[in-house]
């Protein structure tokens, strides 16, 4: 489980650089990049504290 919860924290990060940096002229595109990130992010969180 270890391993997956590091994968979606790297996604996560991911999406979230390509919404910072890459993408700036369309403003949908770069919340939703944003938003789904951020919820890779959460998700991946809540794997760890649950795990505990």
């Amino acid at each position: 489980m270890q391993k997956r919860s590091s994968s979606f924290t790297i996604i996560g990060l991911l999406f979230v650089g390509i919404a910072m940096t890459l993408v700036e002229d369309n403003i949908y595109l770069r919340y939703g990049f944003l938003v789904l990130g951020t919820a890779f992010l959460f998700y991946s969180i809540f794997i760890m504290i649950r795990k505990k």
